[in-house]
């Protein structure tokens, strides 16, 4: 059993559809709403951060990105177990028309937050562990 991690809702009506998430091996993965019934059910891939950031930015289609993943034919089944994401493989070559969105579905870059922080000298090494993490910027 492999646990996800929600880090980001892209796209929300109820519930999550469209969410970047991390295991505990620190792996991206982005999931996409399939089925509510009778719990939710996500179709999720591998996903490495320059590919997120192009999708993120508006210049890759959520089509494109779901039917041709970065590890080939490596999808997976996400559904809510005890109020966890949980993901097991999806053992298809590749994923059937009611899995895929329809074309044209892009997501609008957003505006990058800047904001400051303060933080003690003694914590100066973790700070730099959540930067290198997060993708932040420290200056």
């Amino acid at each position: 059993m492999n646990q996800l991690h929600v880090e980001k809702i892209l796209d929300y009506c109820d519930l999550p559809l469209l969410f970047v998430a991390r295991d505990n091996f620190d792996t991206l993965y982005l999931s996409l709403f399939f089925d509510d019934e009778p719990e939710p059910v996500y179709t999720a891939i591998r996903i490495s951060q320059h590919r997120l950031s192009e999708f993120l930015d508006g210049r890759l289609d959520l089509r494109d990105v779901m039917e041709k993943p970065e590890n080939k034919e490596e999808y997976f089944n996400v559904t809510v177990e005890d109020s966890q994401y949980v993901m097991h493989p999806l053992l298809v070559r590749e994923l059937p028309e009611e899995r895929l969105p329809d074309r044209g579905y892009m997501q609008t870059p957003t505006e990058n937050e800047y904001f400051s922080v303060s933080v003690p000298r003694r914590d100066h090494s973790l700070f730099k562990d959540l930067v290198r993490k997060f993708g932040w910027v420290a200056m």
